[in-house]
């Protein structure tokens, strides 16, 4: 075996039960798989040392959130993923799993071969996702039962991520009858017009697909690395203003993990 494993192997960076701190399920506990490698780079991301996609340190928690931590060398065979995800659901009752990152659909076609194992166990699977690889979300589609998909402004995140694109990525989503969401950072220094863009591009998916309604949430973004300044309350508070008048499907969820002191 080389120094990056057998082509099927995982390149992760940790396992482990948490409560889910964002977005949609909010607050319900799941098993948390987090890949390595992103192929962007925010301003506030919280997770640096899952950033590249490359060999190393991974801990696995052994007990549902005693971080009770084995350390172990990435990347891990797929048995080897299989085996600490089932251990913790298996303890415990669980929501579902969050395979999230970095951006776990950068390893797509190995994930393609955990997700079918992890299904027959009747693990829920939902992707944490940036939105931007449209080919690896078609790869995994059919074993996912949510998406969590990020909408990037480049004011608030600090880069350009192709609104097209995004756009592609969701209407594969809503095409696919898959529970998605859409979460959106707003920051202190949020331009309005990238936000009213974003909002009009998710309403439009939506009336591209009968029955879709995803909801759109914004979330105030958590000092962190270069970012020094949340939005004050009443930036959030005009900020939703703006979105519900081009979309009724918008609230407001801050990273409630990071309030309770989770990972």
């Amino acid at each position: 075996m080389t120094a990056s494993g057998t082509p099927s192997d995982l390149l992760v960076s940790e396992v482990f039960s948490a409560i889910q701190g964002e977005a949609a399920l909010v607050g319900t506990r799941q098993v948390f798989l987090r890949m390595t490698g992103c192929n962007i780079r925010c301003a506030y991301c919280d997770q640096p040392e899952a950033l590249e996609k490359r060999p190393g340190p991974c801990r696995i928690e052994r007990t549902p959130g005693r971080r009770d931590w084995d350390r172990v060398e990435s990347p891990l065979a797929i048995e080897s993923v299989v085996d600490a995800v089932d251990r913790l659901w298996r303890a415990m009752p669980h929501h579902s799993v969050s395979v999230t990152g970095g951006e776990p659909l950068m390893q797509s076609k190995r994930l393609a071969g955990l997700f079918p194992m992890l299904a027959e166990l009747g693990m829920p699977l939902m992707a944490e996702t940036n939105g931007t690889l449209v080919h690896g979300l078609e790869e995994l589609i059919g074993w996912l039962t949510y998406v969590s998909m990020d909408v990037k402004l480049p004011s608030v995140d600090g880069e350009r991520v192709d609104p097209s694109l995004q756009q592609r990525f969701l209407d594969v989503a809503l095409r696919a009858g898959v529970d998605t969401w859409v979460k959106i950072v707003v920051g202190a220094h949020t331009d309005t017009d990238e936000l009213s863009k974003a909002v009009a591009m998710v309403a439009e998916a939506a009336a591209r697909t009968p029955g879709a309604e995803p909801v759109i949430y914004l979330q105030p973004v958590t000092p962190f690395a270069a970012v020094t300044r949340a939005p004050t309350p009443d930036d959030v508070l005009t900020l939703q203003e703006l979105a519900l008048w081009k979309y009724p499907h918008v609230r407001v969820v801050p990273q409630t993990h990071k309030a309770i002191g989770q990972l």
